[in-house]
């Protein structure tokens, strides 16, 4: 059992999943999407809101910021949809493009 359990601490270690290690904050985008202000920054304004996800592993989605905002803009879009930017699998978008909240 020790064994066992040696081998997933080690893996938890590689992953980045262990105890006391950064979360992984996997990002999505669209591809060349540029926003107003840079990944770090929007992380910190998430952070604020106090939805961004704690576990090991977290997923946001920049998908649905629209193009063209300033900087003053997407601070604004990021704290009024930092919900659905958190965590993006509740709010599913349907077919015809309306947000499907589970």
């Amino acid at each position: 059992m020790k064994a066992v359990l040696t081998r997933i601490a080690k893996l938890e270690d590689r992953l980045g999943t262990a105890v006391g290690k950064e979360p992984l904050l996997f990002v999505v985008c669209h591809a060349g999407q540029a926003l107003a202000l840079d990944q770090d920054k929007c992380i910190e304004i998430l952070r604020e809101t106090g939805l961004l996800p704690t576990g090991p592993v977290g997923l946001l989605s920049f998908r649905h910021v629209p193009a063209g905002l300033n900087a003053e803009e997407t601070e604004q879009h990021l704290r009024n949809h930092a919900e659905e930017i958190c965590d993006p699998r509740r709010f599913e978008v349907k077919v015809d493009g309306e947000a499907n909240d589970h």
